[in-house]
């Protein structure tokens, strides 16, 4: 059997070899810049990890390689329930794009165990970066949301129109669609109304 090491050698390999200077170009064009990429699609990133079984070992050489590809690789790689939270941190600190941050939620942020918790502190840390991903994550889950998660996105000092600006329209929305307890959480709070008056509106069209 392959060692570790071997292992992320043969998919880095892989993954130089499937190197697309055209995605590349397209990726630039829409300002997604990476200091290491070749382009590679997602979906052939993913197939490429279908041949391995999830390894937290492994997927720690490539959280540390720290390329486009390979940090996408880590994420699909990973055994949430092995995952070192301080550590997982400091690997989502330097992504700095949407693709980064809606591909890590849903490979490997949504797995993981106490995620009510989590999304909550990491709601409190005030740091964009972590509060994008805590939202993302509520939208796969919105089945843990509460007051107390309300209260903490509407204390999120938030720069209009930026994605993370977008993400809690979206992901609120989706929330109160979900059940009427989640609806009448929103639609008690005033300061959500005050705040969020389209989406507002257009949760009540729902009921």
């Amino acid at each position: 059997m392959d060692t570790t090491r071997e292992q992320f050698t043969a998919i880095n390999r892989r993954i130089f070899n499937l190197r697309d200077g055209e995605v590349l170009q397209i990726q630039k064009e829409y300002g997604a810049t990476y200091k290491k990429s070749m382009g590679v699609a997602i979906i052939s990133l993913e197939n490429i990890a279908k041949d391995y079984a999830p390894s937290h070992d492994l997927a720690k050489l490539f959280w540390e390689f720290n390329g486009r590809e390979q940090t996408l690789m880590a994420g699909m790689l990973e055994e949430p329930e092995k995952v070192n939270i301080q550590e997982l941190e400091s690997y989502l600190l330097k992504t700095h794009t949407p693709e980064f941050w809606e591909q890590l939620t849903k490979m490997l942020i949504r797995k993981l165990p106490n995620l009510a918790n989590l999304i909550s502190l990491w709601l409190e840390s005030q740091n964009e970066i972590l509060c994008t991903y805590a939202i993302l994550a509520l939208g796969y889950c919105p089945d843990v949301f509460s007051v107390t998660i309300l209260e903490k996105i509407l204390a999120l000092e938030i720069t209009k129109d930026s994605y993370l600006d977008k993400c809690i329209y979206r992901v609120l929305l989706k929330v109160g669609i979900r059940n009427d307890v989640n609806f009448e959480t929103l639609a008690s709070n005033k300061s959500f109304q005050e705040k969020y008056v389209n989406l507002y509106e257009e949760l009540k069209d729902f009921y």
